[in-house]
């Protein structure tokens, strides 16, 4: 009998320690995913979208200097904008896009000029789909579409999602939107002013912050993996 008790009491011990690792596993994973998810803005210096803002915003700086003179302004947390896009999914009208809940907003302190970023969902035969920016050029960049002009930039993107998102999912399109504040007069905006090497640093630009979004949504197919290739399509 002493021996069959002492056997149980360190079985027993045994079993609350492995249950006590599991929830500290299961407690750091937790962590990490909610650390990761909150770095959603985040923008390192000398990195890939740390050039591209400088470039867009014409900060004049050289990369990876000067890189909190950018203020992050984070409208939604990401675990908040997770729950909004995935209730606005389940709710989305067959023929009408969703709100775009804002994701991220970089400006200079000190200048007007600014990078703001949305994201949303749109069913995919509306007719948002194919509403034309002004003065836009059209692009694919690894199967991911859309337009840019100077000012803003509209990306489309399938995204396979996870659970009981998966059905409504395939009948629509992830998008974002990126508005750009440059400092440039109006009467400067003519056609000819709108180069296209602007144009793809700002489709890079979207290509990547929504590269973030897609993975704090889980999208299954992990549509924005690839480095951001961007192929210019002809104007309708």
């Amino acid at each position: 009998m002493g021996t069959c008790g002492l056997d149980l009491r360190k079985t027993l011990a045994r079993s609350a320690a492995a249950v006590l690792a599991v929830l500290t596993l299961a407690s750091c994973t937790a962590g990490e995913t909610e650390a990761k998810a909150d770095h959603l803005c985040d923008i390192t210096p000398s990195s890939e979208e740390d050039v591209l803002l400088r470039e867009i915003l014409g900060r004049g700086t050289a990369p990876g200097t000067d890189v909190d003179a950018f203020r992050t302004f984070i409208p939604n947390r990401t675990s908040r904008l997770v729950e909004k896009l995935g209730r606005e999914l389940r709710e989305m009208d067959p023929a009408k896009e969703t709100f775009a809940p804002s994701t991220c907003t970089f400006r200079p302190p000190t200048r007007s000029e600014g990078a703001a970023f949305s994201a949303g969902w749109a069913p995919r035969t509306s007719k948002f789909v194919e509403e034309p920016l002004r003065e836009a050029g059209r692009f694919e960049v690894n199967g991911a579409f859309g337009q840019s002009n100077y000012f803003s930039t509209k990306l489309f993107v399938r995204c396979d999602m996870p659970g009981d998102l998966a059905e409504p999912s395939k009948t629509a399109w992830l998008y974002a939107n990126a508005s750009y504040v440059v400092n440039i007069s109006p009467t400067e905006i003519l056609p000819a002013d709108i180069d296209q090497a602007a144009k793809d640093r700002q489709t890079t630009l979207t290509y990547l912050m929504t590269r973030r979004v897609t993975e704090a949504l889980g999208c299954e197919n992990k549509p924005l993996a690839k480095p951001p290739v961007v192929k210019r399509l002809p104007t309708p």
